[in-house]
Protein backbone atom coordinates (compact mmCIF):
# COMPACT_ATOMS: atom_id res chain seq x y z
CA UNK A 1 0.00 0.00 0.00
CA UNK A 2 2.86 2.38 0.82
CA UNK A 3 4.33 1.88 -2.65
CA UNK A 4 0.96 2.48 -4.32
CA UNK A 5 0.46 5.74 -2.42
CA UNK A 6 3.95 6.89 -3.41
CA UNK A 7 3.27 5.97 -7.03
CA UNK A 8 0.04 7.99 -7.05
CA UNK A 9 1.89 10.98 -5.55
CA UNK A 10 4.56 10.69 -8.25
CA UNK A 11 1.84 10.50 -10.91
CA UNK A 12 0.11 13.65 -9.65
CA UNK A 13 3.42 15.52 -9.53
CA UNK A 14 4.37 14.33 -13.01
CA UNK A 15 1.05 15.40 -14.52
CA UNK A 16 1.25 18.78 -12.78
CA UNK A 17 4.26 19.76 -14.91
CA UNK A 18 2.10 20.89 -17.82
CA UNK A 19 2.04 17.59 -19.71
CA UNK A 20 -1.66 16.74 -19.75
CA UNK A 21 -1.80 17.13 -23.56
CA UNK A 22 -0.27 13.68 -23.95
CA UNK A 23 -2.84 11.78 -21.93
CA UNK A 24 -4.78 8.81 -23.33
CA UNK A 25 -7.47 6.34 -22.30
CA UNK A 26 -6.59 3.07 -20.56
CA UNK A 27 -6.19 0.21 -23.05
CA UNK A 28 -9.34 -1.90 -23.45
CA UNK A 29 -7.18 -5.02 -22.97
CA UNK A 30 -6.55 -4.12 -19.32
CA UNK A 31 -6.74 -7.10 -16.90
CA UNK A 32 -7.15 -9.59 -19.77
CA UNK A 33 -5.24 -12.82 -20.46
CA UNK A 34 -4.27 -14.09 -23.91
CA UNK A 35 -3.30 -17.51 -25.24
CA UNK A 36 -0.52 -15.99 -27.34
CA UNK A 37 1.17 -12.74 -28.27
CA UNK A 38 -0.75 -12.85 -31.57
CA UNK A 39 -4.03 -13.01 -29.64
CA UNK A 40 -2.89 -10.00 -27.60
CA UNK A 41 -2.27 -8.05 -30.81
CA UNK A 42 -5.66 -9.08 -32.17
CA UNK A 43 -7.38 -8.29 -28.84
CA UNK A 44 -8.74 -11.82 -28.45
CA UNK A 45 -8.72 -12.41 -24.67
CA UNK A 46 -9.29 -15.71 -22.90
CA UNK A 47 -12.92 -15.81 -21.79
CA UNK A 48 -13.87 -16.28 -18.15
CA UNK A 49 -10.61 -15.12 -16.59
CA UNK A 50 -9.40 -11.66 -15.59
CA UNK A 51 -6.60 -10.20 -13.49
CA UNK A 52 -8.12 -9.19 -10.13
CA UNK A 53 -5.09 -7.96 -8.19
CA UNK A 54 -1.35 -7.73 -8.66
CA UNK A 55 0.82 -6.48 -5.80
CA UNK A 56 4.33 -7.30 -4.59
CA UNK A 57 3.13 -10.17 -2.40
CA UNK A 58 -0.08 -11.23 -4.10
CA UNK A 59 -1.44 -12.05 -7.54
CA UNK A 60 -5.15 -12.85 -7.78
CA UNK A 61 -7.30 -13.73 -10.76
CA UNK A 62 -11.05 -13.64 -11.29
CA UNK A 63 -11.98 -17.03 -12.73
CA UNK A 64 -15.64 -17.20 -13.69
CA UNK A 65 -16.50 -14.79 -10.88
CA UNK A 66 -14.38 -16.52 -8.23
CA UNK A 67 -11.28 -14.71 -6.90
CA UNK A 68 -8.32 -17.09 -6.74
CA UNK A 69 -4.78 -16.43 -5.48
CA UNK A 70 -2.11 -17.77 -7.86
CA UNK A 71 1.66 -18.01 -8.02
CA UNK A 72 3.58 -16.30 -10.81
CA UNK A 73 4.53 -19.73 -12.17
CA UNK A 74 0.86 -20.77 -12.35
CA UNK A 75 -0.68 -17.87 -14.24
CA UNK A 76 -3.48 -18.80 -16.69
CA UNK A 77 -1.26 -17.68 -19.57
CA UNK A 78 2.20 -16.25 -20.28
CA UNK A 79 0.54 -13.16 -21.76
CA UNK A 80 -1.73 -10.70 -19.97
CA UNK A 81 -2.27 -7.00 -19.34
CA UNK A 82 -2.24 -5.21 -16.01
CA UNK A 83 -4.90 -2.75 -14.84
CA UNK A 84 -3.52 -0.03 -17.13
CA UNK A 85 -3.28 -2.27 -20.17
CA UNK A 86 0.51 -2.69 -19.98
CA UNK A 87 1.55 -5.98 -21.58
CA UNK A 88 3.00 -8.50 -19.13
CA UNK A 89 4.96 -11.63 -19.97
CA UNK A 90 5.59 -14.67 -17.79
CA UNK A 91 9.00 -16.24 -18.43
CA UNK A 92 10.84 -18.83 -16.34
CA UNK A 93 8.21 -18.52 -13.56
CA UNK A 94 8.59 -14.72 -13.28
CA UNK A 95 6.34 -11.86 -14.39
CA UNK A 96 7.87 -9.07 -16.49
CA UNK A 97 6.56 -5.71 -17.68
CA UNK A 98 7.08 -5.41 -21.44
CA UNK A 99 8.47 -1.86 -21.48
CA UNK A 100 9.54 -1.78 -25.14
CA UNK A 101 8.01 -4.11 -27.73
CA UNK A 102 9.89 -4.40 -31.02
CA UNK A 103 12.82 -6.08 -32.76
CA UNK A 104 14.61 -5.95 -29.41
CA UNK A 105 12.22 -6.11 -26.45
CA UNK A 106 12.97 -4.61 -23.06
CA UNK A 107 11.56 -5.60 -19.68
CA UNK A 108 11.40 -4.87 -15.97
CA UNK A 109 10.91 -7.82 -13.60
CA UNK A 110 7.82 -7.33 -11.45
CA UNK A 111 9.52 -8.66 -8.31
CA UNK A 112 12.15 -5.92 -8.62
CA UNK A 113 10.09 -2.86 -9.53
CA UNK A 114 6.66 -1.59 -10.43
CA UNK A 115 6.18 0.19 -13.75
CA UNK A 116 3.08 2.28 -14.33
CA UNK A 117 1.88 5.18 -16.44
CA UNK A 118 1.14 8.49 -14.68
CA UNK A 119 -2.56 8.48 -13.89
CA UNK A 120 -4.93 11.43 -13.58
CA UNK A 121 -7.82 10.38 -11.29
CA UNK A 122 -9.86 13.45 -12.32
CA UNK A 123 -10.00 12.45 -15.99
CA UNK A 124 -9.32 8.70 -15.66
CA UNK A 125 -6.60 9.12 -18.29
CA UNK A 126 -2.99 7.93 -18.36
CA UNK A 127 0.19 9.24 -19.91
CA UNK A 128 2.58 7.02 -21.85
CA UNK A 129 5.82 7.92 -20.04
CA UNK A 130 6.56 5.33 -17.38
CA UNK A 131 7.05 5.87 -13.68
CA UNK A 132 9.37 3.21 -12.25
CA UNK A 133 9.15 2.39 -8.55
CA UNK A 134 11.73 -0.10 -7.20
CA UNK A 135 10.25 -2.24 -4.44
CA UNK A 136 13.57 -1.94 -2.58
CA UNK A 137 14.76 1.67 -2.60
CA UNK A 138 18.25 0.54 -1.59
CA UNK A 139 18.63 -1.76 -4.59
CA UNK A 140 18.04 -0.49 -8.16
CA UNK A 141 16.16 -2.90 -10.41
CA UNK A 142 17.88 -4.64 -13.29
CA UNK A 143 16.94 -4.15 -16.94
CA UNK A 144 16.19 -7.12 -19.18
CA UNK A 145 15.88 -7.72 -22.92
CA UNK A 146 15.07 -10.37 -25.49
CA UNK A 147 15.87 -10.54 -29.20
CA UNK A 148 12.21 -11.12 -30.04
CA UNK A 149 8.98 -10.94 -28.08
CA UNK A 150 8.93 -14.72 -27.56
CA UNK A 151 12.64 -15.46 -27.07
CA UNK A 152 14.66 -15.91 -23.87
CA UNK A 153 14.74 -12.95 -21.47
CA UNK A 154 18.27 -11.95 -20.45
CA UNK A 155 19.83 -9.31 -18.20
CA UNK A 156 20.74 -6.17 -20.17
CA UNK A 157 24.38 -5.55 -19.29
CA UNK A 158 26.08 -2.19 -19.71
CA UNK A 159 28.54 -3.46 -22.31
CA UNK A 160 25.78 -4.78 -24.56
CA UNK A 161 23.81 -1.54 -24.18
CA UNK A 162 26.86 0.45 -25.30
CA UNK A 163 27.30 -1.92 -28.25
CA UNK A 164 23.68 -1.37 -29.32
CA UNK A 165 24.01 2.41 -29.16
CA UNK A 166 27.23 2.27 -31.18
CA UNK A 167 25.91 -0.24 -33.74
CA UNK A 168 22.90 1.92 -34.54
CA UNK A 169 24.83 5.20 -34.54
CA UNK A 170 23.11 6.60 -31.45
CA UNK A 171 26.00 6.69 -28.97
CA UNK A 172 26.98 10.31 -29.60
CA UNK A 173 23.36 11.46 -29.50
CA UNK A 174 22.72 9.50 -26.29
CA UNK A 175 25.79 10.95 -24.56
CA UNK A 176 24.92 14.52 -25.59
CA UNK A 177 21.27 14.18 -24.53
CA UNK A 178 21.83 15.67 -21.09
CA UNK A 179 19.17 15.53 -18.41
CA UNK A 180 18.18 18.58 -16.41
CA UNK A 181 18.15 18.15 -12.64
CA UNK A 182 15.53 20.48 -11.17
CA UNK A 183 15.56 21.70 -7.58
CA UNK A 184 12.24 19.96 -6.92
CA UNK A 185 13.52 16.59 -8.18
CA UNK A 186 13.85 13.90 -5.55
CA UNK A 187 16.42 11.14 -5.99
CA UNK A 188 13.68 8.92 -7.43
CA UNK A 189 12.43 11.71 -9.72
CA UNK A 190 15.87 12.04 -11.30
CA UNK A 191 16.38 8.29 -11.55
CA UNK A 192 13.09 8.10 -13.42
CA UNK A 193 14.39 10.69 -15.86
CA UNK A 194 17.42 8.46 -16.46
CA UNK A 195 15.28 5.36 -16.92
CA UNK A 196 12.89 7.15 -19.28
CA UNK A 197 15.83 8.40 -21.33
CA UNK A 198 16.96 4.80 -21.80
CA UNK A 199 13.44 3.79 -22.84
CA UNK A 200 13.52 6.58 -25.45
CA UNK A 201 16.74 5.24 -26.97
CA UNK A 202 15.60 1.64 -26.81
CA UNK A 203 12.67 2.69 -29.00
CA UNK A 204 14.99 4.62 -31.33
CA UNK A 205 17.17 1.52 -31.76
CA UNK A 206 14.10 -0.45 -32.81
CA UNK A 207 13.19 2.28 -35.29
CA UNK A 208 16.70 2.03 -36.78
CA UNK A 209 16.35 -1.76 -37.06
CA UNK A 210 12.97 -1.37 -38.77
CA UNK A 211 14.45 1.03 -41.33
CA UNK A 212 17.15 -1.46 -42.39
Amino acid sequence: MKNLILLLCLSIGFIAKGQESEMKEIDTRANSFFESYEDYQANKPIEGVKLAEMSFNTVKIDKDGKIVKVKEANMPSSWFCDEQGILMRVFDKNIYFVIVDGAICHYVKFKEANAQFPYNPKTNLIRTDYIFQPWNSEQPFREYYSESITSEILVLKGKYWEELLTKYDLKKQYDSDKLKREAKDSVLDYKNKEWRKKVKYKKLINEKIKEN
